[in-house]
């Protein structure tokens, strides 16, 4: 009989009901339910946000190449109207020669440059590292170097890189992965997208103060246009005018924080990750150095090459020096200095 009490008496205490054996404390049935509730809510809340990762990364996959295309469509509808009814219309209202020469030349170099970095942007790949070495080559190579390797695509993980969920593959140091371009930002590609939203940003207000009194013109009552003024031109200056002044604020916002990154030589990873590493060492009594800021002139010639900034050579990929390093591997200094 002792030994049939005894186990209902233990499967009694793991439900919450009876008296804990002497010396332990038995929580209370509800908060024994509660605890089980909160844990079945977490595993359930996690799951989910598993699940809309998963499908945000499909999402993005799919829609990366028509975002391409929207982004193509507009660079090309703001440029047709530029030089096809902006420019005339400029022309019209007594602009001289010289000047619209002027205008054309801007606009083309501008035109040119948008054009090719966005190409560069999104057909060059942004760095993917070697493939992890075998056990051979391991022992074979320098024992110093500590290598890592990825979890998810096996390949070897130098320092900044990180792991693309939506490319599935690890990208040498990765910035984030743009929609806008299809493709991840890393390494190989930074540069060409700094300087695309650079002259993206140049051409946005190009067109917004060239067009601006054309614009006024477009918006204003009917019997206010000049003559020679026609409905659809109209309706695309306007149009282009506003495309152009969104764009350019919105490049200001984003613009001003990848300067910020490129003269501290941070990723935006790197800077949500320095954020979390001030704060611990704020607690500690310490102050926290990103270990691969080399200062401003240094963090910039490291992302646009060994050239100069003040001759804006850099500005000019295609006949600038490039930058140097593989993506393997970067200089760092101290990273901790006392109070």
């Amino acid at each position: 009989f002792d030994v049939p009490f005894q186990h209902l008496h233990q499967q009694c205490m793991k439900m919450g009901f009876g008296h804990p054996p002497p010396g332990q404390t038995q929580p209370a049935p509800g908060c024994i339910w509660v605890r089980r509730r909160v844990r079945q809510l977490l595993r359930c809340f996690t799951r989910c946000c598993s699940l809309c990762l998963d499908c945000m990364d499909i999402l993005l996959r799919v829609l990366g190449p028509l975002m391409v295309l929207l982004a193509v469509f507009l660079i090309g509808f703001v440029a047709y109207t530029f030089f096809t009814i902006i420019v005339p219309q400029l022309a019209d209202e007594g602009t001289s020669s010289p000047m619209l020469l002027g205008q054309l030349a801007l606009g083309c170099f501008i035109l040119v440059n948008i054009m090719y970095n966005y190409a560069m942007a999104v057909c060059l790949r942004a760095g993917e590292p070697p493939p992890f070495p075998g056990e051979g080559d391991a022992e074979a190579g320098d024992g110093s170097l500590s290598l890592r390797q990825c979890q998810k695509c096996l390949r070897s993980k130098p320092p900044r890189a990180h792991h693309c969920s939506v490319c599935k593959q690890c990208v040498m140091k990765m910035d984030h992965h743009c929609p806008w371009i299809n493709n991840c930002v890393g390494f190989n590609n930074y540069r060409y997208f700094c300087l695309f939203m650079l002259y993206l940003a140049l051409g946005c207000l190009y067109v917004v103060i060239l067009g601006y009194r054309l614009f006024l013109q477009s918006v204003a009552p009917i019997r206010k246009r000049p003559p020679n003024f026609r409905f659809a031109d109209a309706q695309c200056i306007s149009l282009s005018w506003l495309i152009s002044l969104c764009i350019f604020l919105a490049l200001c916002l984003l613009g001003g924080f990848h300067a910020y990154l490129v003269v501290t030589n941070q990723t935006t990873i790197e800077f949500h990750i320095n954020m979390g590493n001030r704060h611990a060492a704020k607690r500690k009594g310490e102050v926290y150095r990103n270990p691969y800021d080399l200062g401003h002139s240094r963090n910039f010639q490291e992302v646009f090459g060994p050239n100069r900034f003040l001759h804006f050579l850099w500005m000019m990929p295609y006949l600038a020096k490039r930058p140097t390093g593989s993506g393997a591997s970067f200089p760092t200094v101290s990273e901790l200095e006392p109070v």
